[in-house]
């Protein structure tokens, strides 16, 4: 996992003004924690935002970023897409959080895995349009 890229790419997503840190789970896994990410929840009565934690690959960043996870009683878990195909439950932050089948390059809905262009600082629009189609 290169460290060091993952810090540059947190700190392209704080000067645009989105809130990302580096955190461990309980089992010592390295995500990335997204805070208060855009929905579309407002129309269904849900938060405008949300956190969501995304697991850092082994060997990032040649394999793709997958997956993205809720925290666990969300009201997004059941709406948005492989939400009710859990892939298990992390503990980080103080926080059980719902691992979500998405997998946005590969075959989700973005482009395909190139470990040129895309990091955890573009992984942010797929959330974004993952928390938007409700």
């Amino acid at each position: 996992m290169n460290l060091e890229r993952i810090d540059r790419e947190l700190a392209v997503l704080r000067e645009g003004g989105q809130s990302a840190e580096l955190v461990t789970t309980a089992d010592n896994r390295p995500c990335v924690l997204y805070r208060d990410v855009p929905t579309g929840g407002t129309p269904h009565g849900l938060p405008p935002v949300t956190d969501t934690i995304v697991p850092v690959p082994s060997g990032y960043p040649a394999p793709p970023i997958d997956l993205a996870a809720l925290p666990v009683g969300s009201p997004f878990i059941n709406r948005v897409k492989g939400g009710t195909n859990s892939q298990g439950i992390i503990s980080a932050c103080g926080c059980e959080w719902q691992l979500a089948s998405y997998h946005p390059h590969n075959g989700g809905g973005g482009p395909p895995w190139d470990q040129t262009k895309y990091g955890f600082h573009t992984y942010i629009d797929h959330l974004i349009a993952w928390l938007d189609r409700l």
